[in-house]
């Protein structure tokens, strides 16, 4: 065999399982990291929602946080059982919570559009889970067994702070029963 074509062959070896490492591997190293400094945070542990104060310069641990946001963060494992997941309906401000799997994947958002008046419930299940019984909530079905929870809330005005994080604090989740 010729010598460029076993450097050629060589080449795209190395460049398919580099592609391969970095479409596999790296998303799940991006979101494992990101649970571990979540999970870091003061009264943080898995399945509870930690609702952030503003983001100041000092702090950032949503990526490229925006200071006009308030950020509730949530690691969740639905290997240990549904979750029961409540919004509010924050009026007139932007507000979205949005659902990653282990991967970095978006599989769900609700924004303040979508919500009814009173908000929303919304019950996250494991994939293959038995289906709970039907009520009055939206059931989402996680692909991956653990993944990260991201609700925004835009402040609109540094006056209105307070009516901010009083939507924020609306925000639960808890073990679905």
């Amino acid at each position: 065999m010729k010598k460029w074509l076993k450097w050629t062959i060589l080449v795209l070896a190395v460049a398919a399982l580099f592609h391969l490492a970095t479409v596999a591997f790296l998303p799940r190293a991006i979101m494992a990291h990101v649970s571990k400094k979540a999970l870091q945070l003061k009264n943080a542990s898995v399945n509870r929602a930690i609702h952030q104060p503003p983001v100041s310069a000092d702090e950032k641990t949503v990526v490229m946080p925006c200071p006009d946001l308030l950020y509730t963060l949530c690691v969740y494992d639905v290997g240990r059982g549904p979750l029961r997941i409540r919004t509010p309906s924050p009026g007139d401000t932007y507000f979205s919570i949005a659902l990653y799997a282990s991967n970095t994947d978006n599989f769900f958002v609700v924004n303040d559009r979508m919500l009814p008046k009173g908000g929303k419930e919304i019950i996250l299940v494991g994939k293959g889970t038995p289906q709970p019984p039907s009520g009055n909530y939206a059931l989402v079905e996680a692909p991956t067994t653990k993944g990260i929870l991201l609700c925004r809330i835009l402040i609109t005005d540094e006056k209105r702070l307070d009516d901010a994080r009083n939507i924020q604090r609306q925000i639960t989740i808890a073990p679905f029963r």
